[in-house]
């Protein structure tokens, strides 16, 4: 249990980085600032978006026999989701396009980590 807690900690952190490192791309390319999108709030949702992921795959694991394949699918359709709803309910002018590429980066980061970081883990 506690391998699950530091491995979502762990991999929120390194993803919200990430987040945040392409938030200052985009914001430079696009030149659009936001109220509600800023660097303390991508890390505070990648690290509660990356603890509830890392124990889905526990729990995944338990499950079947395809865990990473299953989170990837499960991941990806939520980022996209998230990425669909800002661009068509924006709560501020044109923040899906920033947010898309900012939630493409943290969910593959999750992707790559998480079942790395746990395949150890005992069954």
């Amino acid at each position: 249990m506690k391998k699950i807690w530091l491995t979502g900690l762990y991999v929120g952190v390194l993803s919200g980085v990430a987040g945040i490192a392409m938030f200052y791309l985009m914001i430079a390319i696009t030149g659009f600032r936001f109220e509600q999108l800023n660097p303390v709030s991508i890390l505070a949702v990648s690290v509660l978006v990356n603890l509830a992921g890392a124990w889905l795959y526990a729990l995944l694991r338990r499950k079947t026999s395809r865990p990473g394949l299953i989170y990837a699918a499960i991941a990806i359709a939520i980022a996209t989701l998230l990425s669909l709803m800002d661009w068509a309910y924006p709560q501020e002018p044109q923040i899906g396009d920033v947010a898309g590429p900012v939630h493409s980066v943290v969910v593959t980061v999750s992707i790559v980590l998480i079942p790395l970081r746990l395949r150890r883990m005992r069954r």
